[in-house]
């Protein structure tokens, strides 16, 4: 079940939209803050591109909405979902180097880093955030696409990162 309350509905093989953030790029825009200024960076993608001192606004490659921690919440465990960019903390992500060519995906609201909740290998597990352990559940690796577009690959699970269902609207949960 999904933290809705309603069996996720899972499109056929073909149709799954992955979760394909562009780092640094149209789509996704690193967004360095400075003082109160955030200034809007472009370059191009590439998964070895990774500033690990900038925050980062994820967007989805299907749905255009940006990764975010739901509701603002602050608490381990919190949902995280895709929503309407608005470049707030809550869409904001530092990427803090693991080793490997793995790194965690750090709120910017929260302090709190993205995790494969209960170090599940299952498809359709949930994305949420969680005090940062630096463990293989919440280590990411990036992957090239096409159009510069990146992959988010769990060092755990060696799942992608996606929204559930290819869901195209805001609320929309975040799962590998």
């Amino acid at each position: 079940m999904s933290a809705l309350g309603r069996s996720p509905s899972v499109a056929p093989p073909s149709r799954r939209r992955r979760w394909l953030p562009r780092v640094v790029a149209a789509a996704v825009t690193a967004v360095v803050v400075g003082g109160a200024a955030a200034v809007a960076v472009s370059t191009p993608a590439a998964a070895a591109t990774v500033d690990t001192s900038a925050w980062y606004v994820l967007v989805n490659r299907n749905s255009g909405k940006a990764l975010d921690v739901y509701n603002l919440a602050t608490n381990d465990g919190a949902r995280i979902v895709q929503w309407s960019r608005n470049n707030g903390n809550q869409q904001q992500w530092q990427f803090v180097d693991s080793g490997g060519g793995y790194y965690r995906l750090r709120s910017r609201l929260s302090g709190k880093v993205l995790d494969v909740y209960n170090w599940s290998t299952a498809n359709g597990a949930n994305i949420v955030q969680w005090t940062d352990g630096n463990q293989a559940n919440q280590q990411f690796r990036l992957a090239d696409s096409d159009s510069g577009y990146v992959r988010l690959i769990n060092r755990n699970s060696n799942k992608v990162v996606e929204v559930q269902g290819a869901s195209t609207a805001d609320g929309g949960s975040i799962v590998q």
